[in-house]
């Protein structure tokens, strides 16, 4: 279990929940079905951490999984993609039930201020979405919805964007959430 869940959270970590994507592909290539993949990142937080403190910021991520957790369905998967990063994947979807889920998400966590035990603080969440296919490869599904992710940033912070293409003639920015 600890291998692989995240400590914090308890929701897999990064290489479980690739493991769980990759199966889901395999299931839409046997069900000829399609699948929503959806990469979240929580806006502005180093802020967080740097002005409430890091246990603040660990009371954040987890109120950010009981929140994501409260509008899933009972068969789609969460996981801990990175520092401050959820990867949700969504078997059966199209991709405007996967946007629909997603702007569920997102809602989740922008429409009520987050307990951080003697403060309160808003948070939201900036998410990118993509669809998996029969023929999709795990990497660039989760590089299509992290490219989005990046978009919905640029875009604003508390927003969805759809990736379906990475874009060939755009640097990437690193460092930049």
């Amino acid at each position: 279990f600890h291998a692989e869940h995240d400590a914090l959270t308890g929701v897999p970590n990064r290489r479980a929940v690739r493991d769980v994507l990759r199966k889901e592909l395999a299931r839409c290539r046997r069900e000829k079905n399609t699948l929503g993949v959806i990469l979240g990142d929580v806006d502005h937080f180093k802020k967080i951490n740097d002005h409430y403190g890091h246990a603040a910021g660990d009371a954040v991520l987890v109120s950010v999984v009981q929140r994501i957790t409260s509008v899933l369905r009972s068969y789609d998967a969460l996981g801990r993609y990175g520092g401050e990063e959820f990867l949700i994947i969504a078997p059966n979807c199209d991709l405007a039930m996967a946007q629909k889920l997603a702007e569920r998400v997102r809602t989740a966590i922008a429409d009520e201020p987050m307990d951080l035990g003697n403060a309160s603080a808003r948070v939201t969440l900036s998410l990118g979405v993509t669809l998996g296919t029969a023929e999709s490869d795990p990497e660039f599904l989760v590089a299509q919805a992290d490219t989005a992710m990046y978009n919905a940033k640029r875009n604003g912070r508390n927003r969805l964007e759809v990736g379906l293409d990475l874009p060939l003639d755009e640097p990437i920015e690193i460092g930049r959430r």
